[in-house]
């Protein structure tokens, strides 16, 4: 039999057995009374002779005085107590209710600080019967994007204020893999292991079939969402891209430019909806749109640097252009310094997204922003509200878009 020892007790050699295993004790420990005992040949744990000793106990009642000897952790009824509040308040408090008072809240939270209480996360989430902990999949992207990686730094934001974990995984699919044969990261397998999923990357409709197959409730970011059309058959947030290059290109109008194109590749449906937008504001001052594509291309910075060629090229050569997002916009400002040709003072440039590297060009990019952070904080709260009702209806978020001025574009 294991005893448990009292803290500050001096330790002596047993003079008997122990009466379930005849292997010798050790040693047993003074107690509070400083009283010393052995076991006898009965099972019995009796003082010696010439300590001040206590009546024979049993086994059993020794153990219970062991351990209420060593000290133990605190309980959510001795922090209920020394706040002077109920357990229910104490519960409220942790799990950040609003229906406790300042003054209460703050009461508590001295409690818990005194008496180093910490809660139990795991019994909490078997009550609540919820894991606390939500996943963040990012698909068919690497795993440093920038723009992602701030999507992501505003779901952790927001999941921290409400005592949720993030967990990271990532997934890369074919769109013409069947969905029950897309082999999802081992912790969308497990039952359990999490409330609910945050789909970013891009995002084909297979992947959310399969995601819907397993029943977790998910948002999605709907603006890289491919080959869905206007079905809504989930919950969703983006935002405005077709305003973003209305916004832009009504400015560049507005500086006196007449000769505008717009560079991207519009079977991206982002792009697509952002040539919408450039394409409606040109027909609003009875303008021509114009396209630029590129054949071949690596990445959206050699689409880029690969559609100079055809910009220059141009009976009537363009005063500005509207680039579909930073990297396109990088790659033609890359390209034109090349080939000496200056912006602003040459061509105008603006871009989409806002992504730190667009400080860093010389002179810095006048683009459309994105508030990347508020995208994954609203995805992070849209998926509470689905948590907290699930049979609500399916909803959408689609957020502003905000032009920022800065170094790329010459007044006419």
């Amino acid at each position: 039999m294991e005893l448990v020892p009292y803290p500050n007790g001096a330790k002596i050699r047993c003079q008997g057995y122990n009466f379930a295993n005849p292997i010798a004790c050790r040693y047993v420990y003074n107690w509070p009374r400083r009283s010393v005992y052995s076991w006898n040949c009965r099972g019995r744990l009796d003082p010696e002779r010439k300590g001040l000793g206590r009546p024979s106990q049993t086994p059993q009642a020794i153990r219970r005085q062991s351990m209420e000897a060593v000290p133990g952790k605190t309980t959510i009824r001795e922090v209920a107590k020394a706040a002077n509040v109920g357990i229910g308040t104490i519960s409220r408090v942790l799990n950040s209710s609003s229906q406790v008072s300042r003054e209460t809240r703050a009461r508590v939270l001295a409690a818990i600080r005194r008496l180093g209480f910490r809660p139990n996360a795991q019994a909490r989430r078997i009550l609540k019967r919820r894991s606390e902990m939500v996943c963040f999949l990012l698909s068919n992207r690497d795993f440093l994007h920038p723009f992602h990686a701030r999507i992501l730094q505003g779901v952790e934001t927001y999941a921290s204020t409400v005592k949720q974990h993030v967990l990271f995984a990532a997934l890369h699919y074919s769109p013409r893999t069947l969905p029950d044969r897309i082999d999802l990261p081992p912790v969308l397998q497990e039952h359990g292991l999490i409330d609910g999923l945050i789909l970013a990357g891009t995002i084909y409709p297979n992947l959310l079939r399969r995601i819907e197959s397993i029943r977790v409730p998910f948002v999605a970011f709907s603006n890289n969402v491919v080959g869905m059309g206007e079905e809504q058959q989930y919950d969703q947030v983006g935002f405005d891209d077709s305003n973003g290059t209305l916004q832009a290109t009504r400015y560049l109008i507005g500086e006196g430019h007449r000769q505008i194109v717009f560079a991207g590749d519009t079977s991206y449906p982002w792009l697509h909806r952002r040539f919408e937008g450039y394409k409606q504001a040109m027909r609003q001052n009875k303008l021509k749109p114009v396209l630029i594509l590129a054949r071949n291309v690596q990445s959206f910075v050699d689409f880029g640097q690969k559609s100079v060629k055809q910009i220059l090229s141009r009976r009537s050569r363009p005063t500005a252009v509207v680039a579909g997002n930073d990297e396109i916009a990088y790659g033609l400002w890359r390209s034109l310094r090349q080939r000496a040709v200056s912006v602003p003072e040459d061509i105008s440039l603006v871009g989409f997204d806002d992504r730190e590297e667009a400080l860093l060009m010389d002179p810095p990019l006048s683009t459309v922003r994105v508030d990347k952070e508020e995208i994954g904080q609203t995805c992070m709260k849209m998926l509470l509200e689905r948590l907290h009702h699930p049979q609500m209806a399916f909803s959408q978020r689609i957020l502003p878009t905000e032009f920022v001025i800065r170094g790329t574009v010459r007044h006419l």
